[in-house]
């Protein structure tokens, strides 16, 4: 299973974006709203306040008949900063102009008639009057009686706005009109400057609320890390429980339902472990090949025993392996549903094959085989049949002569002065019954496993008793009998270690043609002796040498007394060697001759081989 590519925004980073976005929304929202609601209401409040003073300035004018004493008055009026005071006649014509709306505060310009005043106008040619943002139609409401308040737009030919009052002098008829006028300049520098707070105070806000944000971030999301590197380790095999996570809301809640996840996962996997282990040890465990197959026939599994079939020295050997296969699929195929049997040969090995169906709960249908060698019990139960034939034709031989001889001379059938010939020969044939019995014994005695009764043994007196025994056998052979003259002591059994050379030096002699050599050699090394039995003879077949020390094999399968008896020689030499603790193996080839090699140890304890 592959996992997603990661993605480069964590949870981490997107909770603390959102925060610090729903922050800057918020304290911009609210600083564009307080702007806007500071800078109505000063507005407001500014033309409240030209409207009051517009009223107080019309009414004191209105309480006085004359305009010299008006205009007298008009010269003690202390004008706000930056207010304009214009006094209109009812036709709307400039009668008086007062105070200024630049940042500097000027003297009240007063005069009489428009004419009269037009030398007081020369600081505000470049400026806006109050009137030339008074309409007719203000002018009509204002002569109706009313006070009224105006948001002037800037005049058509530039020019700045303009917060205007006015107010009638004298009721019906209205006598003159009072325009006070002042600029929004400052309240637009004031709400500016207000701006620029909430500007500064956002940015500050939105660093702390950024700062705080992430840490809260990080802190909301750390147990939702610390989870998914545990998630991580639970993919791998490590169920440790998360550590770290202590809050007692949802992540906390969903932290312990994770570990409790966890836990019996961990106990599920350990308990699949073990019925892993245990199966696998029982399968294991059995000597015979077991192999699983798929639907489609490929193996799925095979234990030790059943891969030592197709490998050689870890090497796998294809042919054989595809030898197998191919047979189990044939028997899957010839029956699906119930058990099958065979039999498989590879080479010099049989093979029982049991092949059993398998099907799982999800529908997966397979195969079970079983592959249990039998070439052992083949060889067994044929070694049974020709040793079972090997003695009835070496009993019966013997018997028979000796009861056919003895029934001639009991008939008298044989002449008295031959009776003495017939009864060697009856002799011989008992001797050889007895040798057989013999062999017999050694086998059953060295199979109950019973004990040697090693000694000192000098390697020169026994070499030269063996040289002394054979040397007479090999002149009437016409052979050449070499032994080597050994030195030193090793613990041994003298008895069943000669019956070794005895064996051993009775087959060589016997397949040793005339004028050859038949050597005894001997090698004294650090912890070990080896012997050596040499012959000229016509050798042993390559193809024979892996059986040449099992019970009742013969190279020469003829029955003849030239060639032998049963076959036990050599099984009972292997096994006087091993009992001493030591090793026999033999080296021969088609034509030149074989060689036995004896590798005994010096110190042999027969109580450690019990």
């Amino acid at each position: 299973m592959k996992w997603r590519k990661r993605r480069s925004w964590t949870i981490s980073m997107k909770l603390w974006l959102a925060m610090t976005l729903l922050i800057l929304l918020v304290l911009g929202g609210l600083g564009v709203t307080i702007t806007w609601l500071f800078g109505d209401f000063y507005l407001q409040q500014k033309l409240d306040s030209l409207r009051t003073e517009a009223t107080e300035v019309s009414t004191q004018l209105a309480s006085i008949p004359g305009w010299s004493e008006r205009l007298s008055l008009l010269e003690t009026f202390k004008l706000t900063s930056g207010t304009q005071l214009v006094l209109l006649d009812p036709q709307g014509n400039i009668l008086v102009i007062a105070g200024s709306t630049s940042s500097k505060t000027q003297g009240i310009g007063l005069s009489g008639p428009i004419g009269e005043i037009n030398g007081l106008l020369g600081g505000w040619t470049r400026s806006l009057l109050p009137s030339d943002f008074f309409t007719d139609d203000y002018l009509a409401q204002v002569l109706a009686g009313n006070t009224i308040s105006i948001k002037a737009l800037p005049a058509s030919g530039g020019g700045q706005a303009m917060l205007i009052a006015a107010a009638p002098v004298g009721a019906k008829p209205v006598q003159a009109v009072v325009l006070l006028g002042s600029s929004p300049i400052p309240i637009q520098e004031s709400i500016a400057t207000f701006r620029h707070l909430i500007v500064y105070a956002s940015l500050i806000a939105v660093f702390l609320a950024t700062i705080v944000s992430l840490i809260f971030a990080r802190q909301v999301t750390r147990p939702l890390a610390l989870m998914q590197r545990s998630a991580s380790r639970m993919a791998k095999g490590d169920f440790l429980p998360i550590q770290g996570v202590t809050s007692q809301d949802e992540i906390g809640e969903l932290a312990e339902v994770f570990n409790s996840m966890g836990e019996s996962l961990k106990n599920h996997m350990e308990w699949l472990s073990q019925q892993k282990n245990l199966l696998q040890g029982i399968i294991e465990s059995i000597s015979d090949a077991v192999v699983m197959l798929g639907c489609d026939g490929s193996i799925l599994y095979a234990n030790d025993t059943a891969k030592a079939l197709w490998q050689e020295q870890e090497a796998e050997l294809q042919d054989r392996k595809l030898r197998i296969v191919d047979f189990l699929q044939a028997m899957r195929k010839n029956q699906e549903q119930t058990e099958n049997y065979g039999t498989l040969k590879l080479g010099l090995q049989v093979l029982q094959v049991i092949l059993a169906p398998m099907t799982e709960t999800e529908g997966f249908r397979g195969h079970v085989a079983v592959l249990r060698d039998i070439t052992a019990s083949l060889r067994a139960e044929k070694a049974r049949r020709e040793f079972l034939a090997s003695v009835t034709h070496e009993l019966r031989t013997p018997l028979h002569l000796i009861q056919g001889y003895l029934e001639a001379i009991q008939d008298d059938v044989i002449p008295k002065n031959e009776r003495g010939e017939y009864i060697d020969l009856v002799l011989e044939e008992a001797k050889r019954l007895a040798r057989l019995v013999k062999d017999l014994q050694d086998i059953n005695w060295l199979e109950r496993g019973q004990s040697l009764q090693p000694v000192d043994l000098d390697l020169q007196s026994f070499l030269s008793e063996v040289c002394q025994r054979f040397q007479g056998r090999a002149q009437d052979l016409g052979l050449s009998l070499e032994v080597a003259k050994g030195s030193g002591k090793i613990m041994a059994d003298p008895d069943r270690l000669l019956q070794v050379f005895i064996n051993l030096l009775d087959n060589a002699m016997r397949h040793t043609p005339q004028g050859k050599t038949v050597r005894v050699l001997f090698e004294d090394q650090e912890n070990h002796v080896q012997f050596a039995i040499q012959d000229e003879g016509e050798g042993i077949p390559r193809e024979a040498l892996p059986y040449i020390f099992d019970r009742f094999f013969r190279v020469n399968k003829a029955r003849t007394r030239k060639d032998g008896g049963m076959g036990l020689g050599l099984a009972i030499v292997r096994q006087i060697v091993e009992a001493h603790g030591g090793q026999i193996k033999v080296e021969s080839d088609m034509g030149k001759g074989t060689t036995f090699l004896i590798t005994l140890p010096k110190d042999f304890n027969a109580s450690s081989l019990e």
